[in-house]
């Protein structure tokens, strides 16, 4: 099974991810040329085909990190690498554990909620809703699902009260980050872990902000307006942050005493560049960040 390897500074990824510039040539390329592809899913434990294109697209290419959806788990790639790296943190935890999962009515939810059933899901479902509580919510008439709604800026878990914190791609997507990090840090046991996945940029140093939340609710927008496609909000949702290397300084400040961003490449495992085509295809790697309390 696939390995995740840690790093704790800028210097020693960056040569890590550069010595990759070979095999994502060789390898991912190949793929993202392909519409499927065999190969062995981490999450399954077995032989599968991987749909190299279910949706997600830089232009014409497809976007890797969102595709090489599993026929059987049917999960993608991002997805796969936060499981594999719960899998590979469940693994040196002593139990008995809590865990959260800051979604609730993903797909990836419900594998990892059906393989670790004390993990507890939630959606932010908006500030009118109370923290801990219970809804019915859908974005589709005919879906609708018993949902328990958490902020990440205010918990309602109680001080160090969860093992294993995960969420994938929200962090960006929040305004306060350092009130986000504080929460999170707050909930989490002594050597408590978070792990999650953030849009990252490897070859910055400083996070960018796109826009300024203003006290009406409106927003100043510094950079373009940038929305990624979200499950619970029609039409997307709007992008604050573009995190560079200081980002890992941010959650120092929070309380986390050891951060690392980890990197996984596994084409074999449905795990490469996402835009292997792009001119630096090393700075869009499998990525996702550690941070113990």
């Amino acid at each position: 099974m696939a390995q995740i390897r840690w790093f704790q500074n800028q210097e020693s990824f960056t040569v890590a991810a550069k010595g990759m510039q070979k095999a994502i040539a060789q390898w991912d390329i190949p793929i993202a040329e392909a519409a499927f592809v065999n190969g062995h899913c981490p999450t399954c434990d077995r032989q599968t085909l991987f749909e190299v294109n279910p949706g997600a697209m830089f232009a014409e290419r497809p976007n890797l990190r969102e595709g090489l959806r599993c026929s059987h788990c049917k999960l993608t790639a991002r997805q796969r690498l936060i499981m594999l790296a719960m899998q590979q943190e469940i693994d040196s935890l002593a139990s008995p554990l809590r865990g959260a999962m800051l979604e609730q009515t993903t797909r990836l939810y419900r594998v990892a909620h059906a393989r670790w059933r004390w993990i507890v899901g939630s959606e932010y479902l908006g500030d009118d809703h109370v923290g801990g509580g219970q809804y019915w919510w859908s974005t589709h008439w005919w879906r609708w699902r018993h949902t328990r709604h958490e902020s990440i800026t205010s918990f309602s878990y109680a001080s160090h009260s969860i093992d294993l914190l995960a969420h994938s791609d929200i962090l960006e997507h929040v305004y306060d980050t350092k009130q986000a990090l504080r929460e999170c840090s707050r909930i989490l046991r002594k050597g408590g872990v978070m792990l999650f996945t953030a849009p990252f940029f490897a070859d910055r140093h400083d996070s960018i902000l796109r826009g300024r939340l203003q006290d009406d609710g409106q927003i100043k927008h510094l950079e373009p307006p940038e929305y990624h496609g979200d499950g619970m909000a029609r039409g997307g949702i709007y992008t604050f942050h573009n995190f560079g290397w200081d980002f890992f300084e941010l959650l120092r400040e929070s309380g986390f005493t050891r951060v690392e961003i980890g990197l996984c490449h596994a084409p074999d495992e449905g795990l490469t560049s996402a835009d292997p085509a792009a001119e630096q295809p090393w700075r869009m790697l499998p990525l996702l960040f550690r941070a113990v309390k």
